[in-house]
């Protein structure tokens, strides 16, 4: 079991890093493209480790992991300290980034969040971000990752471009960079959007 969490801590260390160095970029759309293609990126290594009774997006977003749990693709009992793990590793690498902020220069973000706002853009991502791992455990493409994440950059403030991922979203908190408000209203929304979604595909197409 050691080995999934520290995958788990590493992934959303690199996650929450690279969402705080792409808000640094030009333009919002470069930002939410990085975000977008690293988040491809990790979940094609992740599902290197998906077996036939067991997915592995839980490696790279505690969402995915509650949504997998819910469908019975993934253990309840390893689904808090993988939670944990993905929280540890955010957080350490909100910690990088926030070291490392007087070097990388002004944010794109200009304007604290809305709760509501925050509140329900991160329900919507965290439905398409349910679907979009369950598609992935299907055998659909790994580029289906990157949905959310658009999605995310799309309908919310750039802050909260990474609230695809609820623990990255709370490692920008630690930076500096989001309001911990924000934060954890759009974490917490994103999570249980996810296990309604996962929830509602399991309804609508009963496993085999």
């Amino acid at each position: 079991m050691g080995r999934p969490l520290s995958i788990a801590a590493l992934t959303s260390a690199i996650i929450t890093i690279v969402s705080a160095l792409a808000l640094r970029a030009a333009e919002a759309t470069l930002a939410v493209a990085a975000v977008a293609g690293v988040a491809v990126l990790v979940t094609w290594y992740a599902q290197l480790h998906a077996t036939e009774d067991s997915g592995a997006g839980g490696l790279v977003n505690p969402a995915s992991a509650v949504a997998l749990a819910v469908v019975g693709r993934g253990p309840w009992s390893t689904l808090l300290p993988a939670v944990a793990a993905h929280a540890v590793g955010a957080v350490l690498g909100g910690l990088v980034a926030l070291a490392l902020d007087d070097r990388l220069g002004d944010t794109l973000v200009f304007a604290d969040p809305d709760l509501v706002v925050a509140g329900i853009g991160a329900a919507v991502v965290g439905l398409v971000a349910a679907w979009a791992t369950l598609s992935i455990d299907g055998g659909g493409p790994e580029g289906l990752a990157a949905v959310p994440a658009v999605l995310g950059g799309a309908v919310l403030p750039l802050g909260l471009l990474a609230v695809f991922h609820p623990a990255a979203v709370i490692g920008l908190a630690t930076a500096g960079i989001v309001p911990w408000d924000a934060a954890l209203v759009a974490a917490g929304a994103t999570l249980l959007a996810a296990a309604a979604g996962a929830y509602a595909v399991s309804v609508l197409v009963p496993a085999e």
